[in-house]
């Protein structure tokens, strides 16, 4: 049956909210964008600045537009703001030089803590409940998504531009990416913006990607695991290898957890991702042993202390997620249990980065 053009026209309607949040979203996008051109308008050292700040620029409006849709008094989400802006003097005040051993992990770990607190300002009192906190995650990885496409809608359309203006020879590139910027800032904020107003347009992309991609990820992870046994030297060896094999892992757990979006999952989607889990222990076992190695042979780091916490907590993760997924394939837990152990967990993952934070400054 073909729908008619009032139901076509329906499902591809865009909710653009009110005009009073049109004029926060545009406030908080100059703001974000005025973040970013800090450093050249007061003359501060860029690469100081953007390694200390760049990975959280963002997150200031993400928890901006959130406390705006909370329409919480300013009493109530002060504490939020208070350990925001907090933080954020701490990570520019703490006298720690760009060629500190302990630099990275403590700005890698710092945006977790904003992140945390955006969860906290959009979820509010339904931040306590696990299962929310999962729905909420799933939120981040559609305003993921979004972010992306505009990203890439963005560059093609500069793209078209500049090359529209050579064409009547006017080069454009140095003044159009000049103000190019303050388009970047936009991203983080529209993004958000969309996708709170218009749940309906991606919130079946994430599934649907992670089921598309559970099998190749269990077929390449087990390829590679066989692989892995007979190159021992090179995980042992190499640092840069262990970082992104660190990668991989988190990118199996985000997989895992995406796959879970309803009760509609099959016996056999359930079995693969019970391999998937099973695969993902294993590897995280060998990423501990290699990280447990270097810390004997080479010493105490911060980068190897923090790699080491990171794998210990994922591997307690994933042992509990994948329990919980064996016993949903006996049928004496439902997949709500699985989405318990993966909210539920969360809180101790912040406790150690708020120790990555604020102790590793003290140890080393």
């Amino acid at each position: 049956m073909t729908p008619n053009s009032s139901e076509k026209n329906s499902a591809i309607r865009i909710s653009w909210g009110s005009r009073q949040e049109i004029l926060v979203v545009t406030g908080i996008a100059i703001l974000t964008g005025f973040l970013l051109k800090i450093p050249s308008i007061f003359g501060l050292d860029e690469d100081d600045y953007f390694a200390r700040n760049i990975s959280f620029i963002g997150i200031p409006a993400l928890l901006g537009y959130s406390l705006y849709t909370s329409k919480r008094s300013l009493e109530q989400y002060w504490p939020i703001l208070v350990i925001a802006i907090g933080l954020v003097c701490y990570l520019n005040l703490i006298p720690i030089d760009l060629e500190n051993p302990v630099f990275v992990p403590v700005y890698l770990h710092a945006p977790v803590v904003l992140w945390f607190l955006f969860g906290k300002a959009y979820l509010d009192s339904e931040w306590k409940s696990p299962e929310n906190r999962i729905d909420f995650i799933r939120f981040n990885g559609e305003v993921a998504i979004m972010g992306g496409l505009l990203l890439i809608s963005g560059l093609l359309f500069s793209g078209l531009t500049i090359t529209l203006f050579e064409l009547i020879d006017m080069r454009i590139e140095n003044v159009y990416f000049d103000f190019g910027i303050w388009g970047i800032g936009v991203i983080p904020v529209l993004s958000l913006y969309l996708v709170h107003n218009n749940k309906h347009l991606v919130q079946n992309i994430s599934p649907v990607i992670a089921k598309l991609f559970t099998l190749p990820a269990f077929v390449l992870l087990l390829i590679f695991s066989i692989m892995l046994s007979q190159s021992q030297k090179i995980i042992f060896d190499d640092r840069e290898f262990l970082l992104v094999f660190n990668l991989i892992l988190l990118m199996v757990m985000a997989l895992i957890l995406f796959s879970f979006k309803n009760d509609q999952n099959s016996t056999f989607q359930h079995y693969l991702l019970f391999g998937l889990t099973t695969l993902t222990i294993i590897d995280n076992i060998v990423a501990l042993f290699a990280i447990g190695y270097r810390l004997f042979e080479f010493g105490l780091s911060p980068n190897r202390l923090a790699l080491f916490g990171l794998n210990l907590l994922m591997l307690g993760h994933i042992c509990i997620i994948g329990y919980r997924i064996f016993q949903v394939i006996r049928g004496r837990e439902t997949i709500c249990s699985v989405f318990s152990v993966i909210g539920g967990y969360l809180p101790i993952y912040l406790l150690w980065v708020i120790f990555v934070i604020v102790g590793f400054p003290l140890i080393f």
